[in-house]
């Protein structure tokens, strides 16, 4: 069966699929594959058909090197068949519908499922976006396919689906302009080459490219990041000029008072014998004046060493009581007489 007549068949086929679901006979019936609509040459496949419940016959009919019909029969209970597929070729590729028989007529087809199978050409094509796969939505950017090998068709998908041709601008060859850019164009892109011949029948795949799309920045808050920056700059300097602030303020409260109390500490810690000695000294000059006559002054230095003398200076009149039969022949004016020194050994 040459190629020209399977198309022309298919055509009148699908002819007649229209004219009985144009008359409302039956419902049309729904179609999908898992795990998908691009297979890789040697992966399984399952096509699913639903209808109404009850239908008991299906057929699965393919439009592509060969015209194919695939029977089936269920229960009728979920009006779901399924036909799969355990190991694709290029001759699985192709066009595939979903039709069923109920009261003694063949429903309408079913929407076109594009079974397509790639690594059937061993060739891998190189792909690029330009300028830059990182765009802002609003721009333009254009997927270059690149292969050693020529290829009269070269196709695109996304997120392992097949692109169609109307979600780009352009087409030229194996280029592909998309303008403008929305979030939706964001996902991983692979091209593959076929021909016009065996358009279902792919190449290897390419690399894969990532499509990143963010939005425009809102107008004025380009600076934002900026103005931010600085504020948190100031915040902290300032904190950092209050700081030191207390710092200096702490210390000149509470300088002085520390240094007046550690510098009393360090001088009666020097001096422990003077406070000692002077208590003492001033208790015996009070027991030995009973009289309010009698005065004598002592003036006791501060002794740190055993070996020093001590020198005290001794009123006369106090010792007038005592030395009267030393002084008997000398008596005059006790304001005019020499002073008389004592050394007292103090330890």
């Amino acid at each position: 069966m040459s190629l020209g007549f399977a198309f022309l068949l298919g055509l009148v086929f699908c002819l007649e699929q229209r004219i009985w679901a144009k008359n409302g006979l039956l419902p049309q019936p729904s179609i999908w594959a898992l795990p998908g609509t691009v297979i890789p040459q040697g992966s399984s496949v399952t096509i699913h058909c639903r209808g109404p419940p009850g239908v008991v016959r299906w057929q699965l009919l393919r439009i592509g090197t060969f015209i194919s019909r695939y029977d089936r029969t269920s229960d009728g209970s979920e009006g779901v068949s399924t036909f799969s597929i355990q190991s694709v070729t290029y001759i699985n590729a192709g066009i595939y519908y979903c039709i069923y028989w109920k009261k003694g007529v063949w429903s309408g087809r079913s929407d076109p499922l594009d079974l397509v199978v790639t690594g059937v050409y061993k060739d891998t094509p190189s792909l690029t976006a330009l300028p830059d796969p990182n765009v802002t939505s609003g721009e333009n950017v254009t997927l270059l396919c690149e292969t050693s090998q020529y290829y009269e068709i070269f196709n695109l998908t996304k997120d392992g689906r097949n692109v169609s041709p109307q979600d780009f601008l352009r087409q030229d060859h194996n280029t592909f302009l998309i303008s403008p850019v929305t979030l939706a164009h964001g996902g991983i892109y692979r091209c593959y080459g076929s021909s016009k011949i065996y358009p279902h029948s792919w190449s290897l795949p390419s690399n894969p490219v990532k499509l990143l799309v963010t939005d425009p920045p809102a107008p004025g808050n380009g600076h934002l990041p900026i103005v931010t920056g600085i504020l948190a700059i100031v915040v902290l300097l300032l904190l950092f000029l209050l700081f030191l602030f207390y710092q200096c303020w702490h210390r000149v409260k509470h300088g002085n008072i520390d240094c007046e109390t550690e510098n009393q500490v360090k001088y009666k810690s020097s001096f422990p014998v003077m406070d000692f000695q002077e208590e003492n000294q001033y208790d015996v000059l009070d027991d030995i004046q009973p009289e309010k006559d009698r005065q004598m002054a002592m003036q006791v230095p501060i002794v740190e060493d055993s070996q020093e003398v001590t020198y005290a200076q001794l009123h006369q009149e106090t010792l007038r009581g005592n030395v009267d039969t030393l002084l008997s022949h000398t008596h005059e004016d006790s304001s005019g007489q020499p002073c008389v020194y004592a050394t007292l050994n103090l330890s």
